[in-house]
């Protein structure tokens, strides 16, 4: 039964930290998936094809893989609050930095270092939500906190294609001047974090005494609390089957969503909208993401299956994106949104019963490094996922083609998930 204490401790430190954290979220997807929209500019001003724009777009990925772990270690060693601060600070001057993007090679280089900034970032504030909420919250916080991804669209959709609208001011094409103003908010807000989050409740201004020790006494003894990393256990995390399962499944989730952030404006474009109609129907899959994000979530603390909700969730997103090929002109029609809309309820909405999951596969000291290393192997989807839509676009003329291959990996890392993560028995609900 849920205290007075509880409720209230529990209550204080949503307000407290997830609306600073939800807004760095959010402000962190705008300037990964900002350069969708830039995209039609892109080819135009500098003559990129889609393999180069998927390609460069998707290097983001690759260094955002080689350094999540180191990132993440040194996370453990500094402290949550200023490592989150350095990595905000960074990405946003490196964000803006995309003004001076003049050909293919710069494009590449300057993606590939706003992934090294951001590196770190969200199992960073996974590490820092376990820190603070006991496990019977974490589904909901974390479908909280990521509600950041399909906000990010939603509300960057139609400020980026207004943004856009200022080519010529100063004698600056529309894209340089959404890449300035939509990198520097993560500056300002990497400097509030620094001063305002404390790294763990007993350094919390705003919690009592007695908040403070039922907090802490709380999280102490759950069996899958999160510990400081360590480099051996953390090593031998990286061959175990259901963390193979795991990095494979969100390989898959992101391939899927960064595809679709890059690549629906375009998609959406081709039907003849406008800027600010592009913007608009851009935001409509996301919009309802962010509705499943939260049902799924709220779901899988109230049952605790997280791997039934998780298989439901790829499901769901195999379908929608079969219907948008099949049926929906690949997402460049009516049909096609609706059903693009229908696969985010899955794309997002896995989010959180599969980071519920992830701490019980990974408790003890092998937390923190083994969720950065799945985190950076899901991530490389990002790079694969629209450097191969890009490609098989300019191969068949047609968007369907990488559609109906991103139905087809949601299905076959869901195969995966029923053989591998397997309910378990004793303390993991899994």
């Amino acid at each position: 039964m849920t205290t007075d204490l509880e409720r209230t401790t529990i209550g204080i430190v949503i307000w407290r930290l997830l609306p600073l954290l939800l807004l760095a979220y959010l402000a962190a997807y705008v300037d990964r998936i900002n350069i969708g929209f830039a995209g039609a500019a892109l080819k135009h001003d500098l003559g990129f094809s889609n393999t180069v724009f998927g390609f460069g777009g998707g290097l983001f990925f690759i260094s955002y893989f080689l350094f999540e772990v180191p990132s993440n270690l040194l996370l453990t060693k500094f402290g949550a609050r200023r490592w989150i601060a350095r990595i905000m600070v960074s990405w946003g001057l490196l964000s803006a930095g995309m003004v001076f993007v003049q050909g293919p090679y710069s494009f590449y280089l300057l993606r590939f270092l706003l992934g090294f900034a951001e590196a770190g970032f969200f199992p960073g504030v996974i590490y820092y939500l376990v820190c603070w909420f006991p496990g019977s919250y974490r589904a909901r916080m974390m479908a909280l906190f990521t509600a950041g991804i399909p906000l990010s669209t939603v509300i960057g959709a139609p400020i980026s294609s207004q943004l856009l609208k200022m080519s010529g001011i100063a004698g600056l094409p529309g894209w340089q001047w959404m890449f300035l103003l939509e990198g520097l908010p993560a500056v300002a807000i990497g400097i509030l974090v620094f001063f305002t989050l404390p790294d763990r409740p007993r350094d919390a201004k705003f919690l009592s005494p007695e908040q403070k020790q039922w907090l802490e006494t709380t999280l102490a003894a759950e069996p899958e609390r999160y510990v400081a990393a360590q480099f051996m256990t953390t090593l031998r995390s990286f061959y175990d089957a259901r963390v193979i399962t795991l990095c494979l499944i969100y390989f898959a989730n992101i391939a899927t969503n960064i595809s679709l952030a890059f690549f629906l404006p375009q998609i959406i474009a081709s039907m003849g909208t406008t800027l600010t109609q592009t913007g608009w129907l851009t935001a409509i899959p996301s919009a309802v993401g962010v509705l499943g994000l939260v049902a799924i979530g709220w779901l899988s603390d109230r049952f605790a299956n997280h791997r039934a909700l998780l298989l439901a969730s790829l499901l769901i997103t195999a379908v929608g994106l079969f219907a948008a090929a099949q049926f929906g002109a690949g997402g460049a029609s009516a049909i096609g949104i609706v059903a693009l809309a229908f696969a985010s309820i899955g794309i997002h909405g896995l989010k959180a019963p599969f980071w519920s999951l992830a701490p019980l596969t990974l408790a003890g000291p092998a937390a923190a490094g083994g969720i950065a290393w799945i985190n950076s192997v899901g991530n490389l989807g990002g790079f694969f996922g629209p450097s191969i839509l890009g490609w098989l676009t300019d191969t068949f003329g047609t968007y369907r083609a990488g559609i109906y291959a991103l139905a087809g990996v949601q299905v076959a890392v869901a195969l995966l998930a029923m053989f591998i993560l397997r309910p378990q028995t004793g303390k993991s609900r899994a």
